[in-house]
């Protein structure tokens, strides 16, 4: 049989474990929550590609609005 003491240490090497889980599952909650608005503001930037006419080519996109706004800053000012 076991000694108090030697329950004890196990019991010890249990929680401990058992609080290593919790870290790390609370770790990968809190990466999960700090990507979420990353996440939406991609969508919301894929989904203004994909409105404007682009399909998922972000690179044409951005390329169409520099020229656009190099043509308007070469324009003559009112």
């Amino acid at each position: 049989m076991f000694s108090r003491k030697q329950q004890l240490e196990s019991e010890e090497v249990y929680f401990a474990k058992q609080d290593d889980i919790r870290e790390r599952y609370h770790r990968e909650m809190r990466n999960m929550m700090d990507m979420e608005p990353i996440e939406q503001e991609y969508i919301e930037y894929m989904t203004n590609v994909w409105d404007a006419g682009f399909g998922y080519d972000s690179d044409a996109y951005e390329a169409h609005w520099k020229r656009m706004l190099e043509y308007y800053e070469k324009q003559p000012g009112d």
